[in-house]
């Protein structure tokens, strides 16, 4: 009976290990505005941050843009990446009261230095967020979504 057990126990971990990363969102809410004015705003200040579209991964439908990695050396030659993420949640507001927006970047660094030449996907590795930069997309983003006098 113990070994009926193992190969469900094993595939549930696998199945848990590949759910994505856990992020650390950074929330704010739109002033009064229509949905599509939102995500435009939100789209408008991301790409103008220097985040190219990840066009397979964005939906407007669903409110979610995602942009490609962006390269960056951390230094003794170990490159890194990051990528934003944001989403406006749409079963949380309405054209009256606004639009809840969060967002987050993330960073990914490659750990083995024997691959860091050309890094294979399965070389990256979760290196947290990238705090700084979201500080400074944040403030934009609270100013171009911000209710209008």
């Amino acid at each position: 009976m113990m070994l009926a057990r193992r190969p469900v126990l094993v595939a549930l971990l696998g199945l848990l290990g590949a759910c994505g990363t856990v992020r650390d969102w950074r929330e704010l809410r739109s002033g009064p505005m229509a949905l599509g004015e939102c995500y435009e705003s939100v789209a408008f200040i991301v790409q103008n941050s220097g985040f190219a579209a990840d066009e397979a991964a964005c939906d407007r439908g669903y409110g979610i843009w995602q942009s490609r990695w962006r390269m960056r050396h951390l230094g003794l030659g170990r490159p890194g990446r990051f990528r934003l993420r944001a989403e406006v949640l749409l079963d949380e507001g309405s054209v009256e009261k606004g639009w809840p927006v969060r967002f987050c970047v993330e960073q990914q660094k490659v750990k083995e230095l024997r691959n860091s030449l050309e890094p294979r996907e399965d070389d990256w590795s979760n290196d947290g967020q990238h705090t700084e930069l979201e500080e400074l997309i944040a403030d934009k983003l609270a100013r171009r979504l911000a209710a209008k006098p």
